[in-house]
């Protein structure tokens, strides 16, 4: 049973979901919301077309568009053009976006330390094992 592929699924599914929750909490109450910050982190190595981020992220080009407002609104994107198309938008991080992106990683790393802090020295070990499979996953 432990090795099932279904079960093993439900698990990780599961598990990934509260860790998800715990890291939004970690900037509850911010001007950004987490998708949000989802798409910040997504422009952090450079401009990306719109039609890109909303495949990354799983959601259409309109509400991809409906976040891209809020964030240049916010003055953390800019939009530009592509350099290989002149017909096609790109959006990039602003220096704003980026300090923003910053502080939001900094808090999350700063609660799950403190969180790791309370594992003891096995789990984290075992967490750490796991971590180049859940990246393999993540690569999918």
């Amino acid at each position: 049973m432990r090795d099932d592929p279904t079960h093993l699924a439900e698990q990780v599914s599961s598990v990934l979901r509260h860790l998800v929750f715990l890291l939004r909490r970690t900037v509850a109450g911010q001007p950004v919301t987490s998708q949000q910050y989802g798409v910040l982190g997504s422009l952090e190595h450079g401009p990306r077309r719109m039609t890109a981020l909303a495949e990354e992220h799983g959601v259409q080009l309109p509400t991809m568009t409906v976040q891209i407002n809020r964030l240049e609104d916010a003055g953390l994107v800019a939009r530009g053009s592509d350099p290989a198309d002149a017909r096609v938008r790109s959006v990039e991080l602003t220096g704003e976006g980026r300090d923003r992106l910053l502080v939001v990683r900094r808090a999350r790393v700063a609660h799950l330390t403190r969180e790791l802090a309370a594992l003891t020295e096995d789990e984290r070990a075992t967490l750490a094992a796991a971590l180049p499979v859940l990246a393999k996953l993540g690569r999918s």
